[in-house]
């Protein structure tokens, strides 16, 4: 029986090396080159003499256990060769290509209708259902990117008829409209879908397993955009010109002088602004880590927050959308900005395409937050006080940290105070100082 350990002291010599696992399973070594250079162990199983061996799992990319237990199931399910049970869900969808009208209950999930023949669009609803909606956005992230990318091109395509080359035809026309990152997001969503199907027995391939994300989409290089200096002046400069809404001039300050994201400084509330504490609180329901998470707020931040205390009496959303009840969508602050970037106007938007096209080139409001944390380091505040101010850091339970605790807390304060004193000195033309407080 091959051990971990074995798979683990395989080295280049090795390459090319058939490697008998257990019964009908083995493993072909192989050097893969991207994104780095590795060793790896295509595993592949014979359920049936009469077919070529499947492929079913590569090593490390799924633990030898795995790779073990999936090849059990295959062996299980050549039940139509060898007269041995087959896995429920499949037995019931064969059972629905010949008419059967039983109702198989699938391990772990939900009954598997046998009087159709699964699609696309049918297992990413049943997904959907028992895995996504568990989410904290519920799925509608993803839900959003297979209705415009995914189940219009193969959504009525049955399980058994999907095969990688469909999937790849399909990230392709993404990558030509030039996206390649949302092209490598789906193929992730659509991988975990069908690795979900295949572990509860819903298909017997994985039509992704062979497609690699590097080779279809290319290297994704993580966004590091800041505002220099010399930029957030030039924004305070344009943000006037643009004819940006008074709110969204507002939430842009703001979420440059706390470091929040673009959906925490959305829903925030008043009733979790404590004005004589300087402190904002978002809470876990809330917070992009699933923590509550506490922000000193400088005098800076405190004057955009009530410069509208107009609101505070119609709504408890500090940023509410049109009829109060809810609050502004991240997405409509979001294109704000973006359409004053993009230079082409869309009809029924802002015509200040390129107001806020600053000399660095287009930013979002992720890159406030990270140039919030960039001004911070400029004055000398320590790497793990910044990941303290902008909630980088894990912590466990969902009470906030007190501002009265510890020196952290104290250095946290210290540190939005000098972020919102210079701010301050950027925002008002009288101001001459362009320096940051010591």
């Amino acid at each position: 029986m091959l051990s971990v350990r074995e798979l683990e002291l395989l080295s280049e010599t090795d390459i090319g090396r058939t490697l008998n696992a257990r019964d009908d399973l083995t493993g072909t070594v192989r050097l893969e080159a991207h994104p780095s250079p590795r060793i790896v162990v295509d595993f592949s199983v014979s359920t049936d003499a009469s077919r070529a061996p499947r492929r079913i799992g590569t090593w490390p990319d799924q633990s030898l256990a795995a790779i073990c237990s999936r090849a059990v199931k295959l062996r299980g399910d050549s039940a139509v060769v060898t007269g041995k049970a087959q896995r429920p869900a499949i037995a019931a969808l064969r059972s629905a290509q010949t008419g059967s009208h039983t109702s198989v209950p699938v391990p772990g999930t939900m009954a598997l209708p046998a009087d159709a023949n699964l699609t696309v669009t049918e297992l990413f609803e049943h997904w959907h259902r028992v895995k996504l909606s568990a989410r904290k956005d519920a799925g509608e992230s993803v839900h959003r990117s297979m209705n415009k990318d995914v189940l219009p091109h193969i959504g009525t395509m049955h399980l058994v008829a999907v095969h990688s080359q469909h999937i790849e035809d399909m990230l392709q026309r993404i990558v030509d409209r030039g996206s390649a990152r949302q092209a490598g997001c789906v193929l992730s969503d659509l991988r975990q879908m069908f690795r979900w199907a295949l572990d509860e027995g819903w298909i017997d391939d994985d039509p992704t397993s062979t497609l690699r994300k590097v080779e279809l989409c290319g290297v994704q290089q993580p966004r590091s955009r800041t505002l220099s200096h010399e930029e957030v002046k030039e924004l305070s400069e344009r943000m006037g010109a643009a004819g940006l809404a008074r709110h969204i001039r507002r939430a842009t300050w703001l979420m440059l002088a706390t470091g929040a994201r673009i959906g925490e400084l959305a829903n925030a509330r008043w009733r979790d602004i404590d004005v004589q504490a300087s402190t904002w609180t978002i809470p876990a329901e809330f917070s992009h880590s699933g923590h509550a998470h506490l922000i000193p707020l400088s005098a800076f931040a405190l004057r955009h927050l009530q410069s509208d205390t107009g609101l505070r009496s119609g709504s408890d959303w500090v940023f509410p959308g049109r009829d109060g009840a809810e609050p502004l969508s991240p997405k409509a602050l979001g294109k704000q900005i973006r359409d004053r970037q993009r230079g082409t106007q869309i009809r029924g938007r802002s015509a200040a395409t390129k107001e806020l096209l600053l000399s660095g080139g287009a930013w979002t409001p992720l890159d406030l937050r990270r140039t919030a944390a960039a001004l911070m380091r400029d004055v000398g505040v320590p790497d793990h006080v910044i990941s303290a101010c902008l909630d980088h850091g894990t912590r466990t339970g969902s009470t906030p940290i007190s501002i009265e605790l510890g020196a952290l807390a104290s250095q946290c304060r210290a540190a939005f105070n000098q972020l919102g004193q210079w701010l301050e000195t950027i925002e008002r033309p009288h101001m001459k100082s362009g320096r940051l407080a010591a």
